[in-house]
């Protein structure tokens, strides 16, 4: 009987089909990287730079976290930004109105006061933005509205007959400094600008919204309804609205009282757009730190393509190698297939 050994054609017919099989698997792999330009599932494992790419993906996700938040912020302070505009815009338009209704008898007819409420509920309205379910404008108590009510429904501050600079005129707008000092003169508790929701002091924070914008970076933003220019604005308006009370019994006390609305609105403007100016420096800020971070994420992408990434141009030569081998195997079964049986176990 004649043994089979590992020289007969049989064993070798054995060991060229185990051949023909492996060669089929790294050929599936190949051409798997090649469709894919990754390495096949079960090669990165093995290689001795796993750990690094399990770091540098952990590093992609805490950059890709931080940039969703700074994002955030983005959104906002660019919010702000187009919100200010519009008010210094109404504030100038508050200007061209006081200066058309100077002439007390032209604003017999041209109805000032309810021109002055429109433009107080305009104002107020901006200052109430939100951005989902947080007041912009609300200090660091942004789940509470910072406005109360209409501000058009703030009682008379400055009554009939009042002398800008004389007796009985309140003082020049003072805003609040701090919790303890708020309302300013003449208004009473409650019936200004803010609303006595949350804490005072949290409303005069127009820095206190703060981001981690990476491990060891703080960004802080924010305006606040409270501050001196928003405020100002406002005290403005409803001088020159009490003022018309004055239109018809003394005119030339009338025309005082808007000039006093006017000198003030001038400052409330420049105060505006230094509010505006700060907020800019954040945009530019925020900007910067988005910028900071796509850079980061360009290198982390790069790296973790080195390690995941096939060559192409290498992978074609492997699959044009293993072809190769393919094709001798199959001739050597072909050939084994044609022999004798006796021929075969030889």
């Amino acid at each position: 009987m004649v043994a089979v050994t590992g020289n007969t054609q049989f064993a070798t017919q054995l060991e060229v089909t185990r051949s023909i099989r492996l060669l089929n698997q790294q050929l599936a792999k190949q051409n798997q990287q090649l469709g894919s330009g990754r390495y096949a599932d079960g090669l990165i494992g093995v290689s001795q730079r796993a750990l690094e790419l399990g770091q540098l993906k952990s590093e992609l996700g805490t950059v890709t976290n931080y940039m969703s938040g700074v994002q955030t912020a983005q959104n906002r302070v660019n919010l702000y930004a187009v919100t200010i505009e519009e008010i210094i815009d109404i504030a100038t338009e508050a200007q061209d109105t006081m200066l058309k209704n100077r002439d007390a008898f032209f604003a017999t007819t041209s109805s000032p006061r309810t021109q002055a409420n429109v433009l107080l509920d305009r104002v107020g309205s901006l200052l109430q933005t939100k951005d989902g379910d947080r007041f912009l404008f609300g200090g660091t108590d942004y789940t509470i509205n910072p406005i109360n009510g209409q501000l058009s429904a703030v009682a008379t501050a400055y009554a009939a007959g009042a002398v800008p600079g004389g007796g009985g005129y309140p003082v020049p707008f003072v805003p609040a400094a701090a919790a303890g000092a708020y309302p300013p003169a003449p208004y009473a508790a409650g019936t200004f600008l803010l609303s006595t929701g949350g804490t005072m002091a949290n409303k005069y924070n127009a820095n206190g919204v703060t981001l981690y914008s990476d491990d060891n970076e703080q960004v802080t933003y924010g305006v606040a309804a409270a501050e001196t220019g928003f405020q100002r604005l406002v005290d403005s308006l409803i001088r020159f609205r009490d003022a018309t009370a004055d239109v018809t019994t003394a005119p030339a006390n009338y025309q005082a009282r808007v000039d006093d609305a006017r000198t003030q609105l001038a400052t409330a403007i420049t105060e505006l757009k230094t509010i505006a100016s700060r907020n800019g420096y954040k945009q530019q800020q925020l900007n910067e730190v988005m910028d900071r971070h796509n850079r980061s994420l360009d290198v982390v992408r790069t790296r973790i393509g080195r390690i995941e990434n096939v060559d192409i141009a290498e992978v074609s030569v492997n699959i044009k190698n293993l072809q190769t081998s393919l094709e001798a195997s199959y001739v050597i079964t072909r050939d084994s297939l044609s022999l004798s049986l006796v021929n075969y176990l030889r």
